[in-house]
């Protein structure tokens, strides 16, 4: 009461209190007129009825917001690999639970906190054996993820919060200031109320019910959304600097909703750098009859004899349906030409993988140890695996061996060759551990190509999001190493241009004026 008084000072206060005299004199006589017409029972009734509609606009309008404000519009990096995803899951758990109480963002103090907390989550992901793992990151990293959570949230804050442009923060610590010494003093006011007007008092407290949950439910959900997507902001560049998955020149975030738009607008300079597409298997799997069948005429030596491809040979694919790339033949890996050291560097380097198997020969004992070889090499959390489609050729050779009429309807079999298929599929699954729906059945025998230019390509146009992540992150760290070699050069000469400066201008401030 003292701090009111203070505040306001003796005079003000009797002023005020004569002023307000009136009104507060009014609702008295008004219910004392009420009651003895008879009608205080009719306008209790029509107050309740006022307040549950009243109730009921507002849900209707807390639905609206929530479909008019994003829970989130930050979303992990289409191009992240396995080690990011699972440090932005302890992002989204870290935004998931904060509130406005813990962390409120009138505070700045605290924001700076809540800032250096989540780089830490961030750092100590990457860097789990440092004892200081936020010391890892360098200068210009940390003031490029400040830099770029802040330019974002300033848009999110323009585009969701009405007349965000237009308060001042003055004006926002001044009403928060007010509002606090109002609540401070609240009791007093209401204690005084309920003695000298307790009819007023009642229908006052029902207001205030009814009022502070339509005015401070919308508030608290701005602000804890506000206070989630500043985590979110934070958390999704910190990521993409620590984890190395983007450069410091970079002005566009690369986690568009579409990964092909995304790849599009943020590797332009890498547009002369194809999709790479990966055909591996044994000898005389179909390889080079594959590569003639996707171009539609003879491009690869085909042969009899084992090893026909004795070396990695690229085709570029141009197709009409989407399909564009570099294809690679490579020799088969049951042979001497293909060791273990050009498996990885092969496999490394590729978006998308085709594993050539022939249907109708069972002993695949030795594909299934180099395809869990592949797995392995693959199996990098700081990397993104390419996807793997399998291609089971000679499907024509099965029994029925005379017998070829496709197309041929697998769900049901509708034939005895059908269901030969349908079981060497079944097969080639369990033998090389990859689910039925990633393999594709094709007979690339010379006039009996079938199943190349409808189920082979539906497929690989269904993987070609997957394999564009793929090459994005690819040429990404491609981009990197040359960043880091161009910034390096630039600071040795801005650095030698400096240096060379200073003798000249020692000598300009030794020079006796005249």
């Amino acid at each position: 009461m003292r701090d009111l008084i203070k505040e306001f000072g003796w005079l003000r206060i009797i002023a005020l209190g004569i002023t307000l005299l009136p009104l507060a004199v009014l609702p008295i006589f008004a219910t004392l007129w009420m009651w003895q017409s008879g009608l205080l029972l009719w306008w209790l009734l029509a107050a309740a009825l006022a307040s549950g509609t009243g109730l009921a606009i507002n849900r209707i309008a807390v639905v609206r917001e929530q479909r008019a404000l994003p829970r989130s519009t930050t979303r992990p990096g289409a191009h992240w690999t396995a080690e990011a995803d699972d440090c932005w899951i302890r992002i989204e758990q870290m935004a998931a639970e904060a509130t406005v109480a813990d962390w409120p963002i009138n505070d700045g103090t605290t924001l700076l906190s809540l800032a250096r907390h989540v780089l830490i989550t961030v750092a100590g992901h990457f860097h789990p054996h440092r004892s200081q793992p936020l010391l890892e990151m360098t200068l210009p990293h940390t003031l490029t993820i400040i830099e770029r959570a802040a330019r974002e949230l300033r848009d999110e804050v323009v585009d969701n919060i009405p007349f965000s442009h237009r308060l001042t923060l003055g004006t926002m610590a001044r009403a928060n200031n007010l509002r606090t010494l109002l609540k401070r003093h609240e009791s007093w006011f209401r204690a005084a109320r309920a003695i000298f007007a307790p009819q007023s008092a009642a229908v006052a407290e029902l207001r205030r019910a009814v009022g502070s949950q339509l005015l401070d439910h919308g508030s608290e959900r701005v602000q804890t959304w506000l206070l989630r997507e500043y985590i979110r902001k934070l958390g999704y560049h910190a990521i993409d600097l620590y984890g190395g998955l983007a450069r410091l020149e970079d002005q566009t975030r690369l986690d568009a909703p579409d990964t092909r738009l995304a790849a599009e607008a943020a590797t332009r300079e890498d547009e002369h750098e194809p999709l790479r597409l990966l055909l591996l298997g044994r000898a005389n799997a179909g390889k080079s009859s594959l590569i003639n069948a996707l171009f539609g005429e003879v491009t690869a030596a085909v042969d009899l004899l084992p090893d026909t491809t004795t070396e990695i040979i690229g085709y570029r694919l141009e197709r009409d349906d989407g399909i564009h790339g570099l294809i690679f033949d490579t020799p088969g890996f049951d042979g001497e030409l293909f060791g273990s050291r050009v498996l990885e560097k092969t496999a490394t380097d590729a978006d998308l993988i085709l594993w050539v198997t022939a249907a109708h020969r069972p002993d695949r004992d030795n594909e299934r140890r180099r395809l869990d070889q592949l797995r392995a090499m693959l199996a990098d959390p700081k990397r993104r695996s390419p996807p793997l489609l399998v291609v089971m050729t000679h499907i024509d050779r099965l029994r029925p061996v005379r017998e070829w009429n496709p197309p041929y309807t697998l769900k049901p079999a509708a034939s005895t060759k059908a269901g030969q298929i349908v079981a060497a599929l079944a097969a080639v699954a369990e033998d090389l551990d990859v689910d039925v729906a990633d393999i594709v059945p094709v007979c690339l025998a010379e006039g009996k190509t079938y199943n190349v230019d409808d189920a082979l390509i539906a497929a690989m146009l269904r993987q070609y999001d997957a394999a564009n992540r793929v090459r994005l992150l690819r040429c990404l760290r491609a981009r990197k190493h040359e960043e880091n070699w161009d910034l390096l050069w630039r600071q040795l000469g801005n650095a030698g241009r400096i240096l060379l400066s200073l003798p000249a201008e020692s000598a300009d401030r030794s020079r006796p004026e005249t």
